[in-house]
């Protein structure tokens, strides 16, 4: 019998709770749930139950013997595992990978919300990694050499570069940069090749995009959110890793009053 995959899951638990419905945080591609701590606080100030899962191969979650074999079903999977263990189903937030595989999720159920941070286009991720690797040749070299994806993202010039643009101090860069970790090649692969079919209307959907995104481009996230009908969210000044950046109150205030909405809340009082 195969050993059950154990899977880093948090959670922040509000004081007072004030919305019914939980939350489900998903990370992109190189990161983990340890991306979200200071967002799972602020949605427990905020009176929301919240939950942060690692992906297997990430964070503190079981580590398979070859990350890059592992597929976009598997980290599906792990996104269920974790919807199955949450009570009542929650709203889903994913960024970047995190809302390509909710986009993917989408096409098998439907959820009472979700929200895509930053996330990878319906048009998929071959824009990003062309650009991205024509313009850091020796990472993409280093990375075809090694098969290991981190060292397209893997310096602190690199991620902030990729990640936190140039607001962001250098004494916070560096950590962050020293906690990302590797992505399976066969997922980048699949990002490229295996696209989701949007079907606007059937779960109400919010895309929240960052102004000064250098991984997905301001004209991709208008058309993700044309494609799914959904209400497009721009936050001045943020970068792509939005759920660490400066910016992150407007983007969590947006959240806040979006999720309210869906669950019939009315407008929140701040």
């Amino acid at each position: 019998m195969a050993r059950r995959r154990l899977l880093e899951h948090r959670c922040a638990t509000p004081s007072t709770r004030r919305y019914p419905r939980p939350l489900l945080l998903v990370h992109g591609a190189w990161h983990g749930a340890w991306c979200w701590a200071p967002a799972l606080r602020d949605f427990a100030r905020r009176g929301f139950e919240a939950h942060a899962i690692s992906l297997r191969g990430h964070g503190a979650s079981d580590h398979p013997g070859s990350l890059n074999f592992c597929a976009l079903d598997d980290y599906l999977r792990d996104i269920e595992t974790a919807l199955a263990q949450i009570e009542p189903a929650p709203i889903v937030v994913a960024h970047s990978l995190g809302g390509f595989l909710l986009q993917h999720l989408l096409m098998r159920r439907q959820l009472p919300g979700v929200v895509l941070l930053c996330a990878i286009p319906h048009t998929g991720a071959l824009r990003f990694l062309a650009r991205w690797m024509g313009h850091h040749p020796g990472a993409a070299l280093k990375t075809t050499l090694t098969l290991n994806t981190r060292h397209l993202v893997g310096t602190p010039a690199l991620a902030r570069a990729a990640f936190f643009g140039r607001v962001m101090p250098e004494a916070e860069v560096v950590p962050y940069a020293a906690r990302l970790g590797p992505e399976s090649l066969r997922v980048a692969l699949q990002s490229v090749l295996c696209l989701p079919q949007p079907r606007p209307g059937q779960t109400p959907m919010l895309v929240v995009a960052a102004e000064h995104d250098a991984v997905f481009t301001l004209a991709e996230q208008r058309a993700l959110a044309a494609a799914y009908g959904a209400e497009l969210a721009i936050i001045p000044g943020a970068a792509h890793d939005l759920m660490l950046d400066p910016a992150w109150p407007l983007a969590a205030d947006m959240i806040e009053r979006t999720a309210a909405k869906w669950m019939g809340a009315g407008e929140v009082a701040r």
